[in-house]
């Protein structure tokens, strides 16, 4: 793979919330991702704890909410008058590739996995309205072993999101110039795309910025494109609590960027079959340590 085409395969991955899904992301990483079987070794590198799953499964849900909410509002602005098109091809191609490019993963991890993006995808238009509440449900981070930490870390977060809600939308001043605020939004977050390893900036970038804007133009479809990256932040805030490596940041130092590019897509892509088959080699890790001792 030329340096160039792994450069913009990297740019479409992190132009937008990583682990997002589009009719695309599946057909792109059956082109040029890997395996399933590649994206569960480096996936349980760096999740052998049960806290770290659960807590990862909490993001799941960050995600797929987040992900099909984002989804009906582009519908509704490209597609006002047709039953929700690209929400309903992403949920089909993303279902159905996992069903077919996972023969490894038990059948509850397929069923788990195809029921929750379904799900995810019924819920969307009636969460879309209230969006803020998505963020109660974080509160699931207090099951974590370290308590104090999870806590602590989550009510900062959703405090963040709290107090960027509680600005003056849609502002008279700003208003007038949301179209050129976008394309400068959008702007910058492509060229940060663009970096050798964007990860932290992106997501850093995403979160911050795209919650400041969607907060002050009371822009939907910004919210949940922020609320993706949001995620991202949680997943990182389960690692730090369990101290574990994040694999997007291990994916960070592959020698190869044809080689990182092609693990990240596989890794996002089967991300939902990740977190439940992940919760299998856990749960065998515990019997196998309780029967030693």
């Amino acid at each position: 793979m030329a340096a160039t085409t792994s450069t913009i395969l990297q740019a479409i991955l992190f132009v937008s919330p990583q682990f997002y899904c589009y009719p695309w992301k599946p057909l792109l990483n059956a082109a040029i991702g890997d395996t399933y079987d590649v994206a569960l070794k480096h996936f349980l590198v760096n999740h052998k704890t049960a806290p770290n799953l659960v807590l990862h499964c909490v993001c799941m849900v960050v995600q797929l909410l987040g992900n099909f909410c984002f989804l009906q509002t582009v519908d509704d602005i490209l597609f006002p008058s047709r039953p929700r098109p690209l929400s309903i091809l992403t949920a089909v191609t993303w279902i159905v590739y996992l069903l077919r490019r996972a023969p490894s993963a038990p059948w509850w991890v397929q069923l788990a996995s195809a029921s929750s993006i379904a799900a995810a995808a019924a819920v969307a238009p009636s969460l879309v309205p209230h969006g803020v509440l998505l963020l109660v449900h974080v509160i699931g981070f207090h099951k974590s072993l370290h308590a104090v930490a999870s806590v602590l870390s989550t009510l900062a977060l959703v405090g963040f999101h709290v107090l960027w809600s509680a600005l003056p939308h849609d502002l008279a001043s700003i208003s007038d110039h949301t179209v050129h605020i976008n394309c400068v939004f959008l702007g910058l977050m492509l060229l940060i795309s663009l970096v050798k390893n964007p990860l932290v900036p992106s997501v850093a970038y995403g979160y911050l910025v795209g919650h400041a804007l969607a907060a002050i133009t009371g822009q939907a479809w910004l919210f949940f494109f922020s609320f993706g990256f949001f995620g991202s932040v949680l997943q990182s805030v389960s690692h730090l609590v369990t101290k574990e490596v994040p694999t997007m940041v291990a994916l960070q130092t592959v020698a190869s960027p044809a080689d990182k590019v092609r693990y990240e897509y596989a890794h996002v892509t089967f991300f939902p079959h990740l977190v439940f088959h992940g919760l299998v080699f856990s749960s065998d890790l515990v019997n196998k340590s309780s029967k030693t001792t």
